[in-house]
């Protein structure tokens, strides 16, 4: 297993830990193991920027970003596959005809891996390259609103462009060639999901200084099938169960409050702990069955919900340390 080690945002080390087991054969019918300690393997140090190194989704290849250039290697040989330099881009406030290198804020895989992207939030220019094809290229110009943040659709063939002051999402489609967009996204870097397959888009969204939801179908050029507001008053995020079924929404860092509703916009349950805390919620976790929600508050208070009644079951209360007297073990297999 290949590790990411990044240091002083300038250099990358991939780390490979090794585990031994020797076997000794004894004059009777058992075998003893010995466990050694794991014992790690450093490659040499490959340049990197702002710590944008990403593997892709098959693990075969790490991308990486240095300046304005983009570099693909092979996990298994570590050699070069694929090189893209991103072109200069023009500067608005400078004389015309004057051109800047474009340093790179964002990369991202398709979830193929056939397609890559390098974004300049500076620029606000994103380009997109394939991996079978190195002069096939694709350049998205995201206009006076500027860029955030952006990353990859599930389907792997549209990219979402949050822009600045949270005015709009973009939704560009490398199959067509054209954009959707969305008015009033609340955060760029949190407040949406995808569900699991894919087919549905849930973003949290702000009109008329009132919080809302919109469900979006990906299958259909992201159109609105649903729009509905919520009962929060400066809603943090949003978490989706497993299942696409259930919405889990809570209030920002003032208020210890959670609501859980249908893609309907019905409210199923509501969640406050009791005494109150005077501190907000900190993350929210679906059980991979989306039986139960995990509510972690900034209390270091972790509430359990069950999916029946959305009533408590439990609550952690996990220590700041582990004590001294705490021992890992290991036993030997038995045959």
């Amino acid at each position: 297993m290949w590790y990411i080690s990044l240091s002083s945002h300038l250099s990358l080390t991939l780390t490979r830990i090794h585990t031994h087991t020797t076997h000794i054969h004894t004059t009777y019918t058992h075998t003893a193991y010995i466990h050694t300690q794991p014992f790690m393997d450093f490659t040499e140090i490959y340049r990197q920027s702002s710590n944008l190194v990403i593997f892709s989704p098959g693990a075969h290849f790490i991308l990486t970003a240095v300046a304005d250039r983009l570099i693909v290697r092979r996990t298994d040989t570590f050699h070069v596959s694929r090189s893209w330099q991103i072109p200069p881009t023009p500067i608005s406030s400078k004389p015309p005809h004057t051109e800047n290198v474009t340093v790179i804020s964002h990369i991202g895989w398709s979830s193929d891996s056939e397609y890559l992207f390098a974004a300049s939030a500076k620029s606000g220019f994103l380009f997109v390259f394939r991996m079978r094809d190195q002069d096939w290229t694709a350049r998205i110009d995201t206009g006076a609103e500027g860029l955030i943040r952006a990353e990859w659709a599930p389907d792997g063939r549209n990219i979402l462009c949050f822009s600045e002051w949270g005015l709009r999402v973009t939704v560009w489609s490398l199959l067509t060639g054209m954009a959707t967009y969305i008015q009033y996204p609340l955060h760029p870097d949190k407040g949406h999901a995808f569900r699991q397959d894919g087919r549905y888009f849930v973003l949290a969204e702000r009109h008329k200084s009132k919080d809302t939801i919109g469900v979006y179908d990906a299958a259909d050029s992201f159109r609105l099938a649903r729009h509905f507001p919520l009962p929060t008053t400066s809603m943090s995020s949003l978490a989706l169960s497993p299942s696409g079924n259930h919405l889990a929404i809570w209030e920002g860092p003032l208020e210890h409050r959670l609501f859980v509703l249908s893609l309907a916009g019905d409210v199923l349950g509501t969640f406050q702990p009791d005494p109150d805390s005077v501190f907000g919620i900190r993350n929210v976790v679906w059980h991979p069955s989306g039986m139960f929600l995990a509510v972690g508050g900034w209390d270091n208070k972790i509430h359990i919900l069950e999916q029946l009644t959305w009533s408590r079951v439990a609550t952690l209360e996990p220590g700041t340390r582990i004590p001294a007297n705490v021992m890992r073990s290991c036993k030997a297999p038995s045959h």
